[in-house]
């Protein structure tokens, strides 16, 4: 069978690399409105001296996160769907129609909008163990062999449906195409989708992990702002990935407007700072320690300021956030299974 392939991009600081043999710059967005271009590439790699209108600190998350898609991985993991024989060796792709059909159904019948919070979880969780600087870690599926790590506590009944999903794509056109690694980046899309967020159109082909990845790369619920911008910088991402992505915390128990409506509740919430009213013993109860430093950072808080007032905005640039990070660290099947 032979899958269909799509070019490889990442987005990074806000923008897609396309990766080619031929030397190619993509114009992009940026944040406030400046144009530049993005990084380009050959077939040796990125030149980053070919970076404009970005500082230093920028241009190195832009290397990081290509790093990842120009390293040649060298083993081979098993998957619940793509052959053991398969090698990390690919492109990501595209599911055909039918194969799509079948696991949105799947997802619609398995992962409703209560469930929708601890599936978003658990994509980062599986996601968030990449490092830039070691080489290792990313959407692997590996958060299932990772279950008993504190940071990981309440992941086990996510994981639990990711298994009944599985299950319910034997016998249709998406058997053999997803492995458990795309089967919860895909699912973490569909959990934002239904509680009113982006719609994320998720490529597949990741290689699942046979083991679990580095401890302690995950920051803490305690972490101030500088120390979740430099988990995030050695991740190969940058300030408004990692604002955008605390937007998912608008999602559960965390006291961030309704706990499945996906909204920017939770950057109105982060300028209002409710858990500073002394008046209300509950309203400290909101949010993560690590939520009440972003807007301690002026970086942090101009993104902040930006999507509590413009919600496609978040929209638009966590979805692209969101693709790179399920793409973290991802070893790509080949094109033949």
């Amino acid at each position: 069978m032979q899958l269909q392939l799509i070019g490889t991009t990442s987005q990074c600081c806000g923008h897609w690399l396309q990766q080619h043999k031929l030397v190619q710059s993509v114009p992009c967005r940026r944040q406030r409105g400046q144009n530049c271009k993005a990084l380009q590439t050959d077939e040796h790699g990125p030149r980053s001296n070919q970076l404009t209108g970005i500082r230093r600190r920028d241009a190195l998350q832009h290397a990081a996160g290509t790093a990842l898609l120009l390293s040649t991985p060298s083993w081979l993991v098993g998957s619940i769907c793509l052959p053991a024989a398969a090698q990390a060796s690919g492109q990501p792709s595209q599911l055909g129609a039918a194969a799509k059909a079948a696991v949105a159904k799947a997802l619609t019948k398995v992962v409703s909008k209560p469930k929708a919070p601890v599936i978003l979880r658990l994509a980062y969780h599986d996601a968030a163990t990449y490092s830039a600087a070691a080489g290792d870690g990313g959407a692997n599926a590996s958060v299932r062999f990772e279950l008993d790590r504190p940071e990981n506590t309440g992941l086990k009944r996510g994981w639990s449906l990711m298994q009944q999903v599985a299950e319910s794509l034997k016998g249709t056109a998406a058997e053999n195409r997803v492995s458990y690694a795309d089967l919860i980046a895909l699912a973490g899309a569909h959990a934002v989708a239904i509680c009113g967020g982006p719609s994320i159109d998720v490529p597949v082909g990741r290689v699942d992990a046979t083991g679990p990845d580095p401890t302690n790369r995950m920051a803490s619920e305690k972490a101030g702002a500088s120390a979740l911008i430099a988990n995030f910088a050695d991740k190969g991402l940058g300030v408004q990935q990692l604002v955008a992505l605390s937007g998912a915390h608008t999602l559960g128990a965390k006291g961030f407007g309704d706990p499945v409506t996906f909204d920017n509740a939770y950057y109105k919430a982060l300028i209002a700072k409710p858990w500073l009213n002394p008046n209300d013993s509950m309203a400290s109860m909101i949010g993560l320690p690590s939520d009440h430093a972003l807007p301690d950072d002026p970086e942090c808080l101009m993104q902040i300021e930006l999507y509590a007032a413009d919600i496609q905005q978040f929209f638009a640039d966590f979805a692209e956030a969101y693709l790179q990070l399920t793409s973290l660290g991802a070893q790509w099947a080949n094109n033949t299974v």
